[in-house]
Order: structure tokens, then C-alpha cells, then sequence
């Protein structure tokens, strides 16, 4: 059977990816429950997900091999 792993950098991306998914449905969903909050809640989400894009690529940065890197 063929090797199915992705690289770890792909992966990470990956998570990455997903993380800021799931956050950006998260916060829809709070800002469409709570509709008086709406501006409040996207502002503290945007600020969320840029931490988590900024986490996400330090991990991406992390795993890269030399080879990557060129």
C-alpha cells in the first residue's frame, strides 16, 4: 500500500487551515446569536483568528526541514 502521510510542514497547514475555520464559525455564530454584539464580536474574532494565523505559521516554521526552506 502507498505511503498516504502528508509532509509535516503540509500538515501543519493543514491544522493551521482548520484552526482558522473553526474559529471564524465560532464567532458567526456568537455574532449571529447575539445580533446586539455583532461589531464587537467580529472585531474580537478577526483578533482571534489573526493569532491564531501568527501561532499557525510559527508551527509551519517549526517543522520545516532545510530542504524547504531553499
Amino acid at each position: 500500500m502507498a505511503d498516504m502521510q502528508l509532509p509535516a510542514m503540509w500538515r501543519e497547514m493543514a491544522w493551521g487551515v482548520t484552526g482558522l475555520i473553526v474559529t471564524a464559525l465560532v464567532f458567526k455564530g456568537a455574532a449571529w446569536s447575539y445580533p446586539q454584539g455583532h461589531d464587537t464580536i467580529w472585531i474580537v474574532g478577526g483578533l482571534t483568528m489573526a493569532a491564531v494565523a501568527i501561532l499557525s505559521g510559527r508551527e509551519v516554521m517549526r517543522v520545516r526541514t532545510p530542504a524547504d526552506r531553499t
